[in-house]
Parts: C-alpha cells; sequence; structure tokens
C-alpha cells in the first residue's frame, strides 16, 4: 500500500514506507491532546500499562517541545516498516536561511558551493530536486554480545525557488547495519516534491486532526 503526505510549508510531499504518524506542533494544547490519545491507541487502556503509558507521553511531549523550540515544522514518526515489524525512527523537518557567504555562489547558479558555504562539510548527492548535502553518523552500543547502531542523518535540500534550504533531520536506533537504512532515507528523501503553487490539489491534505486519529501508512515508491 502506498501513500503520499501533503506537508507544510508550502505543499511538500513525501513518501514514506510502513506505518507513520505525524505530531502536530503548531499549537501546543494541540500537540499535547495528540500524544496522549496516541498512546493510549498504541498501549491499550489496561491499568498495569499505566506508567508505561504516563512516561511514553512525557518522552514524546518532551520532544515535541524541543522540535517546535528550534523551528521543526514537521514531525514525523515511523511506527512499523511492515506489518508487526516495529520501525522506531524519527523524522524531522525544518527551513534554514542561506548564510552570506553563500550569496555570491548563489548568484553564480553554484548549488553545492552555497550548500558547503552554508553547512560546511556535507556530502553532496543529487536527487529529482537536484543537488543536496548530507551528512551521517553511525553511533554503537553493545549489550551483552549483542552490537546495535543508531544512525543520525542529515540532509540539506534547496527549495526549488532558492529562498531557503529544507533541513531533514533522520534518527534510526536500535539497527544491525547502517547501510540499508542509509539508502532507505536517501530514497524517502528523493521521494519529496514541491509543487507550483498554481498546481491542481490532488493529494487530500490531512489536518492535524485526522493525524491525530490514525498513523500514515504509506510505502517508499522513490
Amino acid at each position: 500500500m502506498t501513500k503520499q503526505l501533503n506537508m507544510a510549508p508550502g505543499g511538500m510531499r513525501i513518501v514514506l514506507p510502513g506505518s507513520w504518524t505525524r505530531i502536530p506542533l503548531e499549537d501546543p494544547e494541540q500537540t499535547v491532546a495528540f500524544v496522549k490519545r496516541f498512546v493510549k491507541r498504541q498501549t491499550g487502556k489496561a491499568d498495569r500499562l499505566a506508567k508505561v503509558r504516563r512516561e511514553t507521553v512525557q518522552d514524546l511531549l518532551a520532544s515535541a517541545r524541543d522540535a517546535a523550540q528550534v523551528g521543526v515544522h514537521t514531525y514525523l514518526m515511523s511506527l512499523e516498516i511492515l506489518p508487526r515489524v516495529p520501525f522506531p525512527a524519527a523524522l524531522l523537518f525544518l527551513d534554514q536561511s542561506w548564510t552570506e557567504a553563500s550569496r555570491s555562489a548563489l548568484a553564480e547558479g553554484d548549488v553545492e558551493g552555497a550548500l558547503t558555504a552554508t553547512f560546511g562539510d556535507v556530502e553532496m548527492g543529487d536527487s529529482r530536486n537536484g543537488p543536496f548535502g548530507r551528512r551521517w553518523e553511525v553511533l554503537t552500543q553493545t549489550l551483552g554480545e549483542e552490537e546495535l547502531l543508531t544512525l543520525r542523518l542529515e540532509y540539506f535540500v534547496p527549495y526549488p525557488d532558492g529562498s531557503r534550504v529544507l533541513l531533514a533531520r533522520a534518527n534510526v536506533p536500535n539497527i544491525p547495519q547502517a547501510e540499508p537504512f542509509g539508502l532507505l532515507f536517501n530514497e524517502i528523501m528523493d521521494s519529496i516534491t514541491f509543487p507550483d503553487p498554481d498546481e491542481p490539489e490532488d493529494v487530500p491534505t490531512e489536518t492535524a486532526g485526522a493525524a491525530a486519529e490514525r498513523p500514515a501508512a504509506v510505502t517508499a515508491t522513490a
């Protein structure tokens, strides 16, 4: 099953693998209501899980508040990569301005130079939207004889009009290998489209209230 999501700002669209949910950040009260409903739906109402529900709500609200404070406009959280296969990843989006040091490169149409001038040492790539930058790191944790990895990724995607840069941050904990998940997020980022403002709306935009009632089940096809 596939689903393409409309996301703020400016009609950005993205296609995601598996089952995801979007935490609304526009209004703190709405965020609290969403998180409480979401956690209750995921864990059930059993009294023995009350402490788990309470701690999970607190953790998610703290994460959402931190995200909103740094300007995140879209907070996506993965639930499953396949049915009954948990995939606890998070993907956050915010906008960044170009620095003054990037102006000359932008004037010359040198997007790669502008990205380097603004964000420093980044790995360059190419997507349907043109050049983009990427940074990544892998953290290792050993539990007994098992080694678990956490993959952290940053993507820097210029908006088509050149006005600013879409910054995406992905965090993927407890994975056996980093490379397959790095490739997966490359595909996710390549699925992003920035529709023309005058383009007819052919993908229903989910409201925060609708998102609160169900996760977004989508599959990457980029």
